[in-house]
């Protein structure tokens, strides 16, 4: 039995200039896509947090940070993925940033006056980029999109919002 390679992977492309053409004549010329050719991209939310005073002045270096910390390394452990989870649980509606992750975050800062939230996806460049792009690095190749922001008040007055 012969499988033609999924002509959408890299080993497909590469090899179809050979393979095709015989495939074609016997037929086989249908591709079966087992595998995925792409590896998930990497994603997080970056946090910024802020200490004004009235006029708007910086009182303390803002802080950025992570959720999860872990951003661009593989989570090893169980309870690390309950954060993982936890993302995607909060970038399925910005909403829930500006409810559940803003007053969360005021909590562990307690002297700060804003956190600013945005859901960043940092792309896997395509293997063909790669192998085309040698002299470049995997990190120069990606992309880092940003598609929800949102902003939370620390200084009181708040109501409360219903998800």
């Amino acid at each position: 039995m012969l499988v033609m390679p999924n002509v959408g992977a890299y080993f497909g492309r590469v090899t179809s200039k050979f393979i095709t053409p015989y495939a074609n004549t016997v037929g086989l010329n249908a591709s079966w896509n087992f595998f995925s050719p792409d590896p998930a991209h990497t994603m997080y939310i970056r946090y910024v947090v802020r200490y004004l005073d009235e006029e708007g002045n910086e009182t303390k270096e803002s802080v950025e940070g992570f959720f999860p910390e872990e951003k661009n390394l593989g989570i090893s452990s169980p309870f690390r993925k309950r954060e993982l989870y936890a993302m995607r649980f909060m970038v399925i509606d910005p909403k829930r940033l500006r409810v559940l992750l803003g007053p969360w975050l005021c909590r562990q800062y307690p002297e700060a006056t804003s956190i600013e939230m945005e859901h960043v996806i940092e792309t896997v460049p395509p293997l063909d980029q790669v192998v085309t792009l040698k002299d470049e690095t995997v990190k120069d190749l990606s992309q880092e999109l940003q598609f929800i922001r949102e902003y939370h008040s620390c200084t009181g007055g708040s109501d409360e919002e219903a998800l």
